[in-house]
């Protein structure tokens, strides 16, 4: 039965898709032929039921048969239309000189489609545990449905990416749950091969966008990304739309199809932000075909449509409409800028110390870029061949745009949404060499089977069929309980309480647990809280230096420490763990009329003001001067001396203490400073527990690898923990009261 379920789910979504673009296609009056109409209705489809979920969720009737009943009426309505149908003939089109396929090559290459249709169903039917897909992407989706529509999700970075894909995993998982959801993704695969088998015949060359669609189609990246609950093949799909339907309307310039672009160009936004640059390709080609502003106008105008819910969303939710970036021009509690550098950076090499090496990584390597393109793609420059013909001057335009935004992500699943613009100009170039355009199809065939794959890689790809899991004849947790991180989440819903919070290390198959999961970095308060577990075991981390500002007694009302220091290292923050004032040696009692500010970090000030060894406030950027902690004490106060803690990794903080005068200027204050190291006398790791446990994280899961991990193991009592659970080589922590 959840094999069954499975199944039902993607396929009522993906009819739903189909149904709801079949007849947006028809009333904007897009002649489609045949072969075309099922990849480009579906994700048009897409693109509007994508709005109408949406929706749903905004409103909070996000219920099981809410759900199923939108699904219904899009498919309802397409047959009752007549817009389900495919065109019983072939429509004309641009297919001049065409020649159809001999019938060897299309058996062969029926044959090669049909065994790694094979191969990509069983793997996308079978229970879902890829990485993201098990985690992030799938977690949400079950979370809001679980609220029955959208939450603030503050402690998950990814919640504030757009997911105009995820968000059809909605109805699917409500009806056949996780491995529906990868079956919806690989409809997109289908249609996005279908897509670029039906460009070669619309240009009449049927042979290169046949050996084109298969190029991409069996690409070993492709099939375990469009095989898992991923958006990358879907986004694929969706830029390659945007293009398809741009030279339709060019074809048979019906101002309607402008519409069809416009919310396709929106959705790529909504889909992926890298994405966005196809609204570009799309504004720009419409003004230069038509020499008029208002059609290219009305392409803009539809893709903010589909485009807005996802900007206003970040807006309400995160105070930041392109959320999880720009957070220093958006600064919020939400997001760390530090969190954005240090991200952004990994992104752009992935470890790597050389980018020459990047293009051997990702065609055939792949272990350090998650996936490989496969052996064939090192013919790549052979798509500049195609810069010979129109046609392929057409399709390299708008992979060039597509790939400009590459480098800011160096995986290889993120080169997937232009690989169907290289493998077209491949194809094309090589078309007049038919046998060898068969051949390379062959050997990449061949060379991306799991079986020789894994001969010369252990990149992220498909291991072989999982026929038995797929059917269920393996139970479903018998299959996941092989991978630790299905195994680390069970633990998790087996042994706390609903409600309650966990702190992790390391990665989780969270959509298989209902409790709230707190990922180390992917939100403001993971990071902090994960911060309070660096101060208790690193003594580095600790409050070691005491620097004390004295100076002669002044009344003040206003007082601030500026920090005028400067760093090389990005990674080097300013952290006060206590700021104290002082007068006659006796120190000022903490009120609350005082009024506290920082810059940066405005939001985390009290952390310095709260007597607490364990905690501290920090910049969350990079140490540069001008930082300042500022204290209005509500009415004046004798003060002759300032005292700040820090911790060791303060290498390059300077400070000086400024008050503010009778004209509301700042005056540095003649203070003779001294520096002196301090040492804790009670227990940081006890003291960062009960913090833990204030802050509502009741629970701690640490593999054995992760930082911090041995020192609570050795003694979990000294630092007021109990070891409840060991498993899979991590273990489950309560933190006591």
């Amino acid at each position: 039965m959840k094999a069954l379920a499975a199944l039902a789910g993607a396929a009522s979504t993906v009819a739903a898709c189909y149904g709801l673009g079949a007849m947006l296609a028809a009333r904007l009056g897009a002649r489609l032929r045949r072969d075309e109409k099922f990849p480009l209705a579906f994700v048009l489809g897409a693109a509007a039921l994508h709005l109408a979920i949406f929706g749903v969720m905004a409103l909070h009737i996000a219920y099981r048969p809410v759900l199923i009943a939108l699904l219904a009426t899009c498919i309802a309505g397409a047959l009752v239309t007549g817009d389900w149908r495919l065109p019983a003939s072939e429509l004309p089109g641009n297919r001049a000189g065409e020649t159809p396929l001999p019938h060897a090559i299309r058996y062969l290459f029926g044959v090669i489609a049909a065994a790694f249709t094979v191969l990509y169903l069983f793997n996308a039917w079978a229970p879902e545990i890829s990485p993201d897909g098990s985690s992030y992407h799938l977690n949400l989706v079950a979370l809001y449905l679980r609220a029955h529509g959208f939450k603030p999700v503050l402690t998950n970075v990814y919640s504030t990416l757009s997911g105009g894909v995820d968000i059809l995993f909605v109805p699917a998982f409500a009806i056949g749950k996780h491995s529906a959801a990868a079956l919806t993704h690989f409809a997109f695969l289908i249609a996005l091969a279908l897509a670029v088998l039906s460009y070669g015949r619309r240009i009449g060359q049927p042979l290169a966008g046949a050996a084109a669609a298969l190029l991409v189609y069996l690409s070993p990246v492709v099939g375990i990304d469009g095989t898992s609950a991923y958006n990358d093949v879907a986004v694929a799909a969706i830029v390659f739309s945007v293009f398809y339907w741009v030279q339709i309307w060019d074809s048979q310039r019906e101002g309607r199809i402008l519409i069809a672009i416009g919310l396709l160009a929106g959705y790529c936004y909504a889909a992926k932000y890298t994405a966005f640059v196809m609204l570009l390709y799309a504004v720009g080609f419409v003004a230069w075909r038509t020499r008029r502003m208002g059609p290219a106008l009305l392409v803009a105008a539809c893709s903010l449509v589909v485009a807005a819910p996802w900007i206003l969303k970040d807006w309400i939710y995160i105070g930041n409409p392109v959320a999880p970036f720009a957070n220093r021009y958006f600064q919020n509690p939400n997001i760390h800028v530090s969190f954005e550098r240090n991200w952004t950076a990994y992104l752009r090499n992935y470890g790597l110390k050389n980018l020459w090496t990047l293009p051997l990584e990702v065609i055939v390597n792949g272990g350090t870029t998650g996936g490989l393109l496969g052996p064939v793609f090192l013919l790549t420059p052979l798509a500049l061949l195609a810069l010979r013909s129109r046609s392929g001057r057409r399709l390299l335009a708008p992979c060039a745009l597509i790939l400009a935004t590459y480098f800011g992500n160096v995986g290889t699943r993120f080169l997937i949404p232009g690989l169907p613009f290289i493998a077209l100009a491949m194809a094309l170039a090589l078309e007049p060499a038919a046998p060898l355009l068969f051949l390379l199809v062959a050997v990449h065939a061949a060379a991306s089977w799991p079986d020789y794959l894994q001969r010369y890689t252990h990149a992220w790809a498909l291991q072989g069929i999982p026929y038995k899991a797929a059917l269920r004849i393996i139970p479903e947790d018998r299959y996941l309980n092989d991978h630790d991180t299905y195994r680390w989440a069970r633990l998790i819903e087996d042994h706390v309480p609903p409600g309650k919070r966990v702190l992790v290390r390391t990665e989780v198959a969270t959509a298989y647990t209902s409790r709230d999961v707190l990922m180390g970095y992917e939100g403001a308060f993971n990071e902090e809280m994960q911060d309070l577990l660096d101060v208790g075991w690193d003594s580095s981390s600790q409050p070691r230096k005491l620097w004390t500002y004295s100076f002669p007694e002044r009344r003040v009302r206003r007082l601030r420490v500026v920090q005028t220091g400067a760093t090389k290292i990005p990674e080097e923050q300013w952290d006060v763990h206590e700021l104290r004032f002082f007068d006659a040696g006796v120190e000022l009692p903490r009120l609350p009329e005082w009024r506290l500010q920082a810059h940066p970090n405005p939001w985390g000030v009290q952390l310095a003001f709260d007597n607490s060894e364990a905690t501290r406030w920090r910049s969350w950027e990079t140490l540069h001067p001008g930082m300042n902690i500022e204290v209005d004490f509500g009415r004046e106060h004798p003060v002759d001396q300032v005292r700040v803690e820090l911790s060791d990794l303060d290498w390059s903080v300077r400070m000086r203490v400024e008050a503010m005068d009778a004209n509301g200027l700042w005056t540095p204050l003649p203070a003779r400073e001294e520096l002196r190291q301090k040492q804790y006398e009670g227990s940081v790791r006890r003291a960062a527990a009960f913090e833990l446990h204030a802050h509502g994280v009741d629970y701690v899961l640490l593999k054995d690898t992760d930082f911090g991990a041995k020192d609570i193991a050795e003694n979990p009592a000294r630092w007021g923990m109990t070891r409840l659970v060991y498993e899979a080589g991590a273990s489950l922590y309560r933190v006591n009261p």
